[in-house]
């Protein structure tokens, strides 16, 4: 494999590898900036059948837009090597921080649950399944911001596990029960996989665990999960709730979409309570795995086990306890009325307004009328979307059913974030690769005015000198001054020497070759007087046209006259 691939992705380092692909941080040397480039592993990339569904589902994936996502940039082949080129994510997968930090407390699972169905519910409604939602897959930056990766991949990758083994579809934990028998997935799958995923974050430990696949496997269709309480007593009877419905077997007992699963978490968030669902042991088909299960078990897993069957006794049905019962008695022992009981028990609700855009002081307005409160303590960031003083966010986010007079935390804009403004004046940057550079970083074209100096020495059309100075921060939309030369058509020459020559031949061959002359005189002892004794510059110096020259005239008294007089007394004092 080369180090660059098509001209353009320059390889920096492996951070990765999986069953389908090897991971690699890598820089795009046209828009330069650090990316994930994924090459698949050749037995995948020589599958004509499988690499023309990895491609159609990867293009399907890129038109997924969300913050809570990972990007895809690009799908491309250079010789034999089939890639694909993504977001790339300072940070760490949620498997490692649940091997490091697990259980995690209620109120971040949360958190991070909202961010993980947010991406999820995104992707539905662009009709794209995940079927692989698993820590491995989520990472978590720097910040604490969810970013789901591998969206529509997974689709292509189960098509290809009829011949091909191993792990590629991931790890059996996360797997829906749906998914193990071999039937069609739906988006409930993913639902149920992130509900696994809590469940996980909350304890410590996934609900399924087994020697072998095929044995996890079994455990999704057969066995009730111990509730998250019984291994963690801090978690909330709402949050367990919600995650006992999220993993529930039947999917008809299950959230039926991620937006669903989503206004759970959010009144968890808000301290509201969710209704327990009574989970029936369903028999589901008396669990047999038949041929279907078989052939998808074994073959996604990487087991060679076949023909396994398995039977589960016929469950005894759960009585329904009705809620109301509890509440009726606690009434009555109590002795007080119901309107008192319910006064105490229920807040009102209410919905947080849309607050994005306007400034602090409408926003207070508008959470009031809403029976809320505004946060006080406000955070500041950039936005290149909203004008600098107003709201960019607010936390819970916009619609969200809230408890009345709760704090709403808003974020307000600073504008758009300053950039470390390039060094382009080093003597050698062309004009238009100036600007190349400066739309690359993200600076606007219709910004950037050039202006001609004509008297500096680089070459023609090289920067000379630029505004605002390297270094400063400047935003994407200010004004940009570049100063370029006009270069110069004249070739330097070396000086003639005019030395012993009379003023006027001197200023007629200095002037032949489009110089200055200027005159001075000095005395000379050497040179006859008016006779050109030496030149400022000095002969052999490199001059160009209309440069100044000083022709230097001697003044005088040249060389002694000889003086045979002289001679005699010199010799008759011998």
């Amino acid at each position: 494999m080369s180090k660059i691939l098509s001209n353009r992705y320059e390889i920096i380092d492996k951070i990765g590898s999986g069953g389908m692909a090897i991971v690699y941080k890598a820089k795009d040397l046209l828009l330069n900036r650090i990316v994930t480039i994924k090459i698949l592993r050749e037995q995948f990339a020589a599958d004509e059948e499988f690499v023309r569904r990895f491609r159609r589902e990867a293009q399907s994936a890129a038109s997924l837009s969300h913050t809570n996502i990972v990007s895809i940039y690009d799908v491309g082949k250079d010789g034999d090597t089939e890639y694909i080129v993504m977001e790339y994510v300072e940070g760490q997968n949620l498997k490692d921080i649940i091997r490091n930090y697990a259980p995690l407390s209620s109120d971040l699972t949360v958190e991070l649950g909202i961010q993980i169905a947010e991406a999820i519910r995104h992707a539905h409604e662009h009709h794209i399944i995940h079927r692989d939602i698993k820590p491995h897959n989520i990472l978590v930056t720097e910040d604490g911001r969810i970013k789901v990766t591998d969206f529509g991949i997974a689709r292509a990758v189960s098509a290809a596990t009829m011949t091909h083994t191993g792990d590629i579809v991931g790890s059996v934990h996360y797997l829906s029960p749906e998914q193990a028998r071999g039937v069609q997935t739906n988006e409930q799958s993913d639902v149920y996989s992130l509900g696994i995923i809590l469940y996980e974050l909350l304890t410590g430990k996934v609900p399924y665990d087994g020697e072998t696949p095929i044995s996890i496997a079994l455990k999704h269709l057969q066995e009730q999960a111990v509730p998250p309480s019984k291994l963690n007593p801090r978690v909330s009877p709402a949050l367990e709730n919600v995650v006992m419905r999220a993993i529930a077997k039947s999917p008809d007992q299950r959230y039926s979409t991620a937006k669903e699963l989503l206004q759970d978490l959010r009144k968890v968030q808000a301290g509201g309570t969710v209704e327990k669902i009574d989970i029936e042991d369903r028999d589901l088909e008396s669990t047999r795995i038949h041929r279907s299960l078989s052939a998808g078990v074994n073959s996604a897993l990487g087991s060679e086990d076949k023909g396994v069957t398995a039977t589960k006794p016929n469950a005894k049905k759960t009585r329904k306890r009705w809620p109301w019962i509890a509440l009726l008695a606690f009434i009555l022992v109590a002795g007080g009325s119901a309107l008192a009981i319910s006064k105490f028990i229920y807040v009102g609700t209410t919905t947080v307004p849309p607050l994005v855009g306007k400034s602090i002081a409408d926003a207070d307005v508008f959470v009031k009328q809403s029976n809320l409160i505004l946060d006080p303590n406000t955070e500041e960031e950039y936005s290149e979307t909203v004008e600098k003083g107003k709201i960019t966010r607010t936390e819970p986010e916009e619609g969200a059913t809230v408890k009345e007079g709760r704090q709403i935390k808003v974020w307000v804009s600073l504008g758009p974030e300053p950039i470390k403004f390039p060094n382009l004046k080093t003597g050698d940057i062309p004009q238009e690769a100036a600007i190349n550079m400066l739309e690359s970083l993200g600076f606007k074209k219709e910004k950037i005015k050039v202006v001609v100096d004509q008297n500096s020495p680089l070459p023609k059309g090289i920067v000379s000198d630029q505004d605002p100075a390297p270094g400063a921060d400047w935003y994407k939309d200010g004004n940009i001054t570049l100063t370029v030369s006009a270069g110069t058509s004249e070739k330097p020459f070396a000086l003639p020497s005019v030395i012993g020559s009379s003023l006027a031949e001197a200023q007629s061959l200095l002037n032949q070759l489009d110089l200055t002359v200027t005159v001075a005189y000095a005395e000379s002892t050497e040179y006859p007087k008016d006779v050109v004794m030496n030149t400022q510059p000095a002969p052999g110096t490199m001059v160009k046209k209309g440069d100044v020259i000083t022709v230097i005239m001697s003044r005088g008294p040249g060389p002694l006259a000889f003086n045979p007089f002289a001679l005699d007394s010199v010799a008759t004092l011998r």
